[in-house]
Order: structure tokens, then sequence, then C-alpha cells
């Protein structure tokens, strides 16, 4: 994954928690807003209620002392008509009736007197009135003269104690829909008047078509069990609304607003809607600061791909200017890596000139005593001397050849190899012929399997002339007498596979893994400074090449490396 894309997860990952946060504490506050104008509209409805209770017990007080008038002592109803007409100019009725214990009126003043009236229409109201000898309220009825809908205030008329008459008020459902209006209401919110029955008596909406109606049945349930509280319902219009109720205690009438859901809702989705636009806002913001920040580090991390490569090939190294110190701090450790690699090639020379001379002239010293003992008589003994001596300079000798070797490997200096077309088979051979009578001595017999025409490889012949005496060196040390070792080739499409086997018990898979790292041995036995395949692994990369080790049935292990053809490099590598 680049890093690009690394930091754009991480601005979301920054952004998208916080903004996660920020709807919760926005649900949070829109439920705290929402209970607020829920318990603001209770009030409401609590003064609405306690308005209409004023008005109906203004109208009582008023009917109450109409009841008191002379006239009705004395039976003059034409008397007490006048007087009737005069009061309704302060009272908040339309109307005033007087009715006998039959139910039948006899002074309404929405008709001249004398005029021949119909028994009132609502006997049900006159009748608890005489029963009761108390002030009622009734719920919406009909007129029986206007043939509208009507409440009506009623008050008995007592003379010597017993209720004579039945003074009433009628009023208008438009005279509390005044109370309705003068609240001023936000917009599309819908308050209703409900009478003790349920009924619809004044209403801020739509009063023409739904007054006389019953309210909605969830909120009569609840009129019928709760005092006030709030519920969520829809309208007689099938408007969905959150209802605040509060009914009263007086006259058992309610009243209901209900405050459109959507307008409720507007706050949470403006507010979110805010939110989801910051969000992407941050996001893009982040993923352009991200693609930036990506592209300086990007571009410093490339800017140290082509250093690091010249160190590999042993080329002088050039840091290019970079923006991050992190990238900095990396290019002068690599400079530092190229500083004390040329310092060990330094060391390298020195072991090379310094090292390599006194051995050569020391052999050479013992070959030469070597010859002048011979003719000594009793020179055996110094003759001995003199091989055990030989033998130490020349194994200093591989020792020194080992870490050139390795060294120069390590780099990847291909330009220190003389790279030419080099047959196969003929490779096959002389790595062979050059171990036989090593081999032959030791008892191990040694098997060259190839194919007849192989192709040619590019290679520096020598070094992997190297490559297979190690190999066979390293697999004649590992063989039993009466042994065998299998060296062979097989082509392949675009390169030649070289592989040695041995007889022997096999080794354990840690061993395959292992067995090319520097101065890795198998057994603490044997003879060597664990050099011989790392050399071998160093000079086949070095080509272009591979190395393996893998098992084998019957054998001890198989250990395989692969050149490319020569046609292969020379199509791949023009300047080789």
């Amino acid at each position: 994954m680049t890093i690009r894309k690394q930091l754009t997860r991480l601005v979301i990952a920054s952004v998208l928690p916080t903004a996660l946060a920020a709807v919760l504490l926005i649900t949070y506050s829109y439920e705290r807003h929402r209970e607020s104008i829920a318990q603001g509209t209770l009030n409401t409805t609590r003064a609405l209620v306690q308005a209409v209770d004023q008005d109906l017990a203004s109208g009582r007080s008023a009917l109450q002392a109409l009841a008191t008038s002379p006239y009705l002592v004395t039976g003059d109803l034409a008397a007490f008509d006048r007087q009737a007409r005069a009061a309704l100019v302060e009272l908040p009725g339309d109307s005033l009736v007087l009715t006998d214990g039959s139910g039948q009126q006899l002074v309404n003043t929405l008709r001249p007197f004398g005029t021949q009236l119909p028994r009132h229409g609502n006997l049900a109201q006159i009748r608890r009135v005489f029963e009761t000898g108390r002030p009622l309220v009734s719920d919406l009825f009909a007129s029986a003269v206007r043939q509208q809908l009507v409440i009506s205030i009623d008050v008995p008329v007592r003379r010597d104690g017993q209720v004579v008459y039945d003074v009433s008020m009628g009023m208008l459902p438009v005279r509390l829909g005044e109370i309705l209006g003068r609240q001023a209401l936000p917009a599309g919110w819908i308050a209703a008047i409900i009478d003790s029955r349920g009924t619809i008596v004044a209403r801020s909406h739509e009063a023409n078509r739904f007054v006389g109606q019953q309210a909605a049945p969830a909120l009569l349930q609840r009129l019928l069990r709760d005092r006030e509280g709030q519920l969520e319902t829809d309208t007689l219009e099938g408007i969905p609304v959150v209802t605040v109720f509060s009914r009263s205690s007086v006259s058992n009438w309610s009243v209901a607003i209900g405050i459109p859901r959507t307008q409720l809702a507007r706050q949470l989705w403006v507010s979110i809607a805010w939110l989801i636009a910051g969000t992407m806002s941050l996001l893009m913001l982040g993923s352009l600061l991200a693609q930036r920040i990506g592209s300086r580090i990007s571009h410093s991390i490339r800017s140290l791909i082509e250093p690091a490569a010249a160190l590999g090939r042993g080329q002088v190294v050039e840091i290019p200017p970079l923006q991050l110190v992190e990238a900095q701090e990396l290019g002068r450790a690599i400079e530092n890596a190229a500083r004390m690699l040329r310092e060990r090639e330094e060391i390298l020379a020195i072991v090379s000139h310094d090292l390599r001379n006194p051995l050569s002239a020391m052999l050479l010293t013992a070959k030469t005593a070597d010859r002048l003992a011979a003719k000594l008589p009793g020179g055996e003994p110094v003759r001995k001397m003199l091989a055990t001596l030989s033998d130490i300079g020349r194994r200093m000798a591989g020792l020194v050849d080992d870490l050139l070797a390795v060294a120069v490997s390590a780099r990847g200096k291909a330009s220190m190899l003389r790279m030419t077309p080099v047959n196969a088979a003929a490779l096959l051979e002389r790595a062979a012929g050059t171990v036989r009578p090593l081999f032959e001595r030791a008892g191990i017999d040694l098997v060259v399997e190839s194919a007849p025409s192989l192709p040619e490889v590019r290679a520096d012949e020598d070094r992997v002339l190297r490559v297979f005496i190690n190999l066979l060196d390293n697999a004649l040390k590992f063989t039993q007498r009466a042994g065998r070792v299998v060296l062979t080739a097989r082509e392949q499409p675009e390169s030649v596979v070289f592989s040695v086997s041995n007889t022997g018990a096999a080794l354990p898979a840690e061993a395959l893994v292992h067995m090319f790292e520097p101065f890795w041995q198998a057994g603490e036995d044997r003879r060597g400074a664990g050099l011989g395949l790392s050399i071998c692994r160093s000079i086949v990369e070095t080509h272009g090449g591979r190395i393996w080790a893998e098992a084998e049935p019957g054998m001890c292990v198989r250990m395989c490396f692969e050149l490319p053809r020569a046609q292969q490099r020379d199509e791949a590598s023009p300047a080789n």
C-alpha cells in the first residue's frame, strides 16, 4: 500500500470518529431541544386551558347575577327579555335563553319576545341543572333555534329555595377559536379545544371542517387516562405530529397542540446536513493534504532508490537534496555505508597486496628449501616441517582468496568479472577433471550427466569453475567412501541449471535454509571457515543467476545453480 493511501486512511480515521461524535452530540441536542419545545408547548396548553376556564367563569358569574333579576321573581318575562338583551352586550356569549323545568324555552334573545319557541336543544343539561341546582357548562350541541353547534353556560334561578328556571348563555365555537388565534402559535402548528366528550369545540386550522368531530382516537385514549402529556400521532388531516395536551380540572375540557414532526426534525436534518458538508470538506481537504505530504514523502524515498542501487553496485553515491529530516538521515546513513564499504575495499586492497605477496614469497621459499633439503643427508624431518609450512601457507592464501571473493561479490561488481560465452558441457567436464583425482583417492564415484548439446552461458569461466570446485569439495566432505557424487546440467528456456548431489544421510530442513550464509557450517567437526557456499552464492548472483539447495530422495542433498544463457544475457544487457 502506498504512503498516500496510508495517509488518506489516517485522515479518514481521524475525521470519521469526530463526525460520529458530532452526530451523537447533535442527536442529543435535538432530543433536548425537542423536550424543551414540548415543555414550552405544555405550558402553552396550560395557559390556554386557564384562558378557556376564565372565559367560561366570567360568563357564569354574569349569568348568576342575571338570575337574581326581580323580573323573574314577579314573572314579568317581557321585562326580563329587555334586561337580558341589554346585559348581553357585556357578556362573552351571543344569546341568552330562559327555560322552564320541562325544557320549554320562554325567552330567547335570538327571537323577538312572544315568538313561539321550541324546546331547549340540550334537555339533558337542563335536567341536570334542575336536579343539582348548580351551574353547568355544556359540551358542544346543536341549537334548536339557530340550528348550529353551540355550547352553553347554565345557571339555576331559585324562588323560595326551589329551582324554577334555567338561564343559559349560548356561545358559538368561533368565540373560543379567538382564544386560540390570540396565542399566535408558530406556522403549521395545530391547536384544538376539546370538550369532556372528546368533541372538537374549536380548532386553529380548518375549523369549519373538523369542529363537531371527535378528536384523533389515540389522543382520546390519552385524554381519558392522563391529565396532561405528549404523544406521537396523526391529525385528522393525516399530518404526523407530536401532540401536547392539558385537561382542565374545572370544566374537564382539554387543549391539544400538534407540532408537525417534520418541523421538529428539520433542525436535526439541517444540523446533520451541515455536519456532512463539513465532514466532506474536511475529508477532501485532508485527502489533498495527504496527497501533497505523501508526494513529498514518496519523492524523498524514491530519491534514495538510485543512491541505494549505486551503493549496491559499488558506484559513487550522490544524495540529492531531500525535504524530510528522516529521509536526510537515511541519506546520511547510505553515505556512511558507502564510506565504510570504501574503507573495507581499502583494507581488502591492503590484504591483497600486503598478505598475498608475503605468503607467495613464503611458499616459494618453502619450495626452494624443500629442494635443498632433498639433497642433504637426513633432510626428511626438515622436508616434513617444510611441507607442513607450505600447507599452512596455502590454507592462508585460500582464506585470503575467499575473503576477497566474498567482499567483491557482495558489492555486486559484475564489471570485475571477465564475461565470455562459455560452453556449458565443456565447463562441466573441466570442473569434473579438476577434482576427479581427489575423488579417486577418496574412493568416491564422480558421475557427470549432461545433454550432448548444451547452450553456451555467459560467465567468468574461472569464477564459475570455483563455484563447481566449492560445491564438489563440499560434496566430497559429506560423502562416505564408496559413495557417489553426481554432476549434472540441463537446459532451460532462458538458462542452464547445474547441480551437484551426493549420497548420504539427508540434511535437516534447517540446513537447506542456512547453508549459504557466511561462516555457517553443518557440523563443528568439519574443517573450513564456512565461506565456500557463501562465495558460491555471491558469484552466481553476480552473474545474474541464483543458487539453492533441495532435498532429493536417496541422496544427502542436491545443490543447484542456474546461469543465464549467453544469447539471453546479450539481449537483456547489451552493455556487457
